[in-house]
């Protein structure tokens, strides 16, 4: 019981200690970006957090600055990344989920507002620099 109880702790410091997910590199960096349907480009900016998730700091409504923790999901191939961002409230009444794909330097992120009440979609292109 001792021994698979050490090997256990043993396990979970190992992956404890590891900072960023390989599958992070590429998606990390600075885009040119828009939000479809405003007017406007912007510099959206993703950085890594720990393991397979980033932190992406963009006006997700078009108007509003936010950062919000996204997820690296396993590949399902050697060229795109899919992006899971899980609910998560970024003020009083205001709630974002969705999810996304980055391939070559492109990333797509569609989601999911709710404003006070009112859900509304959006989505995000942007290009790698």
């Amino acid at each position: 019981m001792k021994k698979i109880l050490l090997l256990l702790l043993l396990i979970t410091g190992f992956y404890s200690c590891t900072d960023y997910s390989q599958e992070v590199y590429p998606v990390i960096g600075f885009y040119d970006a828009r939000v479809v349907g405003v007017t406007g480009t912007f510099e959206m900016n993703i950085s890594a957090d720990w393991g397979r998730r980033v932190l992406i700091d963009a006006p997700f409504d078009g108007d509003v600055w936010d950062v919000v923790e996204a997820r690296i999901d396993e590949p399902d191939s050697d060229y795109a990344q899919d992006i899971d961002i899980p609910r998560q409230t970024l003020a009083d009444g205001v709630e974002i989920w969705g999810d996304g794909v980055y391939y070559n330097g492109t990333i797509q992120l569609d989601y999911k507002m709710r404003i006070f009440g009112d859900k509304i979609a959006f989505k995000i292109i942007g290009s790698q620099y």
